[in-house]
This record gives C-alpha cells, structure tokens and sequence, in this order.
C-alpha cells in the first residue's frame, strides 16, 4: 500500500513539475514571438507591417504569437496564478535570468542594454498588459512601464566584490578630484563605475580615450543624467567631422 501512495506521490509531482516547466516555455515564447515578429518587420501594436513582402514565415510567426497571447488570456487560473506565485517566491533567482525583449545592436557599455529584460520584469509586464489591461499584444518596449524594477538595469545588483576592483582600477588609473571620487564611490553610481571599466577594458588604452574617460567621469559629477554611450557617440561624431570640409568649399589642390 505504501509502494502504490509513493508512486503516486511520483507521477503527481512530475506531472505538477511538467506544468510548470510548460507554463514557464508559454511566456517566455511569447516574447520571443513578440521578437521574431519585430524581425520580419511585423509591429502588431503599430498595425503596421514593414518590408514584410507578404512572408509566409511572418504570417506564420504573427498567427503564432496572436494564439499564443489567446491561449494565455484565456487562462487566468493557469498563467496569471504561476506569475504570481513566481513574484513571491522567487524574486532573486528571476532577477537574474535575462531574454531579449527587443532586437539587439552589439554595444560595448556595461550601462545601455535596453534590449534584454529581466524574466521578474516579463512576468510583470505579462500581468500588466495581458490581464490587467486586456491589451492585444505585450508592449514593444518594457523601459517607463511603471511596473519595471529600474535598478535591474543600471548595475545596482553588480556584486560588491566587482564593483570595489573597477573602483580601485579607475582610482589608480586617474587623476580625480574629491568631487569626482566621491561621485564614483557612491554604491548607487556603479552603473557609471562599470561602464568607465569595460570600456578601458574593450578599448585601446590610447591617450585619447584615457581624456575621454577623464572628461567623462567629469561630466557625470555634473549631470547625472549624462551617460558614457551618449558621451561617446558625440565623441565619435565630433572626431570624424572635425578635419570636414564641404565639397563646395574645397580648393582645386584637395
């Protein structure tokens, strides 16, 4: 008798176990459908098709992603209960798993990844726009949402160990004010600390980007709002139109 309550103790766990496992693949395909359908130039929110050149693939991804959201709305009991259970218990680990959310570009800063979304900051997006809201699709951006976590994007989480040796690095490195160090101790500029490293990291340690990052970390002490991609984009761009000369302008000798 005990042997026939094991087993079936067993076989309902497992099958308890595969639900969730299912549930779980449902919304995270979701967004991936969500990104599949973006690729092929298809913007649902927008009602608008792009290059899509009558794609049977696309019209297959669309029909997908609209069946999958029908299926998950039709289902509170289901998909809305595992999300909420999921927020309870288990914030840290979700917190720390990523997927794509829009579709990327290759970026060398710590700081701008405004493409992956934490699977907490899924969940939350899901409970928003699917049920709360009873939108067609998920949002196609997650950044300003109310229910986002701000902090999962701007390097609050990075550990302590990380921080304090990119810390160190950049003290060593450079010559700072007390206004400049003070600025990058502070634990809730870290996103700022890791970016200054992975760029010294990524780039060539030339002069010129060692002034770079020098006026950089200044720039921050004045506007926090001022970020190092921002700052380097104008970098560049001042760089390659500094030496231009209009066509018109130009003597016959050049």
């Amino acid at each position: 008798m005990r042997k026939i309550i094991l087993i079936i103790v067993l076989l309902f766990s497992s099958t308890f176990v595969i639900a969730q496992d299912t549930i779980d693949r449902d919304l995270i395909n979701l967004v991936k459908l969500k990104l599949w359908c973006e690729l092929y130039g298809i913007f649902p929110n927008r009602k608008k098709i792009e290059s899509n050149n009558g794609s049977t693939k696309g019209d297959s991804l669309y029909y997908e992603y609209s069946s999958l959201i029908k299926k998950v709305k039709k289902s509170p009991k289901v998909y809305l209960h595992y999300i909420n259970q999921a927020l309870k218990q288990n914030t840290d680990s979700l917190r720390k798993q990523s997927v794509f959310y829009k579709n990327p570009t290759p970026t060398i800063l710590y700081n701008y990844d405004p493409y992956s979304i934490k699977i907490i900051d899924l969940y939350r997006i899901i409970k928003l726009s699917l049920f709360e809201r009873n939108d067609d699709f998920l949002p196609e951006d997650f950044r300003n949402l109310s229910v986002i976590d701000q902090k999962n994007y701007y390097g609050y989480y990075e550990p302590e160990p990380n921080r304090k040796a990119a810390l160190k690095y950049i003290m060593k490195k450079f010559s700072l004010n007390s206004k400049e160090k003070k600025f990058l101790k502070n634990k809730l500029n870290v996103s700022y600390v890791m970016d200054i490293k992975k760029f010294l990291d990524t780039c060539e340690q030339s002069i010129e980007n060692k002034e770079f990052i020098q006026k950089s970390i200044a720039a921050f002490v004045e506007n926090k709002e001022t970020s190092l991609a921002g700052l380097y984009f104008y970098h560049q761009l001042s760089k390659d139109t500094k030496n231009y000369i209009p066509r018109d302008k130009k003597t016959k000798s050049q």
